[in-house]
C-alpha cells in the first residue's frame, strides 16, 4: 500500500505541470494533490516539525500576517473569503515539502519545464483558433486582442503564464543544444503576447529578452545567438510597446486622469485607483484596514471622491504592493518585498537563470494587478515560487551526493 501511494504522489506531481495553467481545473487539482500529500505523510512517517526549514514557511508567515488582520477587520466574511483565495500560500509548500522527500522518484526540472512550453503553447494554440472562428463569423477584429483573445483568463495573468513559457524556451536556447523548432516557438510566443497586448506582459518579456540578451552576450559570448535574441528583442519591444495602441493611450489617459474623476477609461481608472490608494496607506502606514475590510474601504473612498468609473467596477488597486500594504500594514508589504528579495539574491548567487526572470516578471506584475487577490495568481505564483526552489535544493543534494561519491 505505502508503494502504490507513493508512486500515485509521484506521477500526481509531474502531472501537476500540466494542469496549473488551467485555473479552472487547478483549482480541483491541487485538492486532490494536496489529499495525496496527506497520504503520503501518513504512509511514510515524513512530516517532522524539525523537518520544517526557514523556506517552507516563507509563504505560510504572509498568510498568518492576513489572519492576524481579522482582529481588527469588521467585515469577516470577506476577511474570511481573503483567506479562502490564499490558501495556497499553506497548502503549496506542504505539497512541495512531500515532492522533496526522499521516498519520492528522481525529479526532472528540465523535461517538466520542457512541458510546460508545450502546455503554453496548447492554451495559446486553441485561443487562437477559438479567435479565427470568431472571425470568420463576424469578421470582427477585437476577436484577436486583450481580452476577447484571452477568453476565461485575465490577459495579465496569461501574459504571465506565456512569459514564463518563453523563460524557458530561453533557457533552452541559451545553455542547451536545440533544433530550429525552439527559435520558432520562441517567436511564436512573441507574436501572441503582441495580440494579447497586455502592457505588464509586453514589459515583462521585454525586460526578459533585454536580460537573455546581456547574458548571452556577456557570459556565454556566443555572437549568433546574441545577434539573433537581440533583433528579436528591438523587434518586439518597437512594435510591442511604441507600435501597439494599448500604449499609445498612456499620454491621453494620464491627461484624463488630472481633469475627469469619473472617467471609466482603463488606463485613467487606474491612475486615479493608484492616486487614492497612496492616500489611504498614509492614513493607515502601520496596520492598514485589515484584509476583509479593504475592498469597503476602496469603494466608500471612491463614492466620497466621484470616481464613477472605479465604484461601478469595485475596482482594487491593481498594485500588489500597495494592495497588501493598505490590507495588512507595513510589516506585510515588507515580508512581500523579502519574498521577492531573498530568492533573487539565491538566484543571482547561484546563477539559477530562468529563476531570475521569473522573479523579476512577478515583480513587475505585481506593480499593476493585485495578482494575489485570485486563485489564478495565488497558485501560478505559489507553485512556480517552490518549484525553482525545490530545483534548487534538489541541485545542492545532488551535488553534495556526487562529491562524496
Amino acid at each position: 500500500m505505502k508503494q502504490i501511494i507513493n508512486q500515485w504522489f509521484s506521477f500526481i506531481s509531474v502531472l501537476s505541470i500540466f494542469f496549473i495553467p488551467f485555473i479552472n481545473v487547478a483549482r480541483f487539482f491541487l485538492l486532490i494533490w494536496f489529499i495525496s500529500a496527506l497520504f503520503y505523510f501518513f504512509a511514510n512517517k515524513e512530516f517532522n516539525v524539525k523537518r520544517i526549514s526557514f523556506i517552507w514557511i516563507l509563504w505560510p508567515f504572509f498568510l498568518i500576517l492576513h489572519l492576524i488582520s481579522l482582529i481588527y477587520t469588521e467585515n469577516l466574511s470577506s476577511g474570511w473569503f481573503d483567506i479562502e483565495v490564499k490558501l495556497s500560500f499553506l497548502v503549496m509548500p506542504l505539497i512541495f515539502m512531500a515532492w522533496n522527500s526522499s521516498a519520492t522518484k528522481p525529479i526532472d526540472f528540465q523535461k517538466l519545464k520542457f512541458y510546460y512550453i508545450i502546455v503554453g503553447f496548447i492554451i495559446s494554440f486553441l485561443l487562437l483558433i477559438r479567435a479565427l472562428y470568431l472571425y470568420v463569423i463576424d469578421s470582427s477584429v477585437s476577436h484577436w486582442y486583450y481580452n476577447d483573445l484571452s477568453y476565461f483568463y485575465h490577459p495579465s495573468y496569461l501574459a504571465m503564464y506565456v512569459t514564463l513559457a518563453i523563460i524557458f524556451v530561453n533557457e533552452r536556447l541559451l545553455f542547451h543544444k536545440q533544433k530550429a523548432w525552439m527559435w520558432i516557438m520562441l517567436i511564436y510566443f512573441l507574436i501572441f503576447l503582441y495580440f494579447l497586448s497586455s502592457k505588464a506582459g509586453i514589459i515583462a518579456t521585454a525586460i526578459v529578452l533585454i536580460v537573455s540578451c546581456i547574458y548571452t552576450f556577456v557570459r556565454l559570448k556566443e555572437a549568433a545567438k546574441s545577434i539573433i535574441l537581440l533583433l528579436l528583442t528591438v523587434l518586439f519591444v518597437y512594435e510591442g510597446i511604441f507600435g501597439n495602441f494599448r500604449f499609445q493611450a498612456i499620454d491621453t489617459s494620464i491627461k484624463v486622469a488630472t481633469t475627469d474623476v469619473k472617467t471609466y477609461e482603463s488606463n485613467a481608472v487606474r491612475i486615479l485607483v493608484w492616486k487614492t490608494g497612496v492616500d489611504l496607506i498614509k492614513q493607515h502606514v502601520c496596520m492598514g484596514v485589515g484584509c476583509g475590510d479593504i475592498k469597503d474601504v476602496l469603494l466608500s473612498e471612491y463614492k466620497q471622491r466621484g470616481m464613477e468609473g472605479a465604484y461601478e467596477k469595485k475596482l482594487n488597486l491593481h498594485n500588489q504592493y500597495m494592495e497588501t500594504w493598505l490590507s495588512i500594514g507595513l510589516l506585510g508589504v515588507l515580508w512581500l518585498l523579502f519574498l521577492i528579495a531573498f530568492p533573487l539574491w539565491l538566484a543571482i548567487r547561484k546563477q539559477q537563470f530562468a529563476w531570475l526572470l521569473f522573479l523579476i516578471v512577478v515583480a513587475v506584475n505585481f506593480l499593476t494587478e493585485s495578482m494575489l487577490n485570485t486563485q489564478a495568481g495565488v497558485i501560478f505564483i505559489t507553485y512556480f515560487y517552490y518549484f525553482f526552489l525545490l530545483n534548487d535544493i534538489r541541485q545542492d543534494y545532488d551535488t553534495v551526493f556526487a562529491s562524496k561519491n
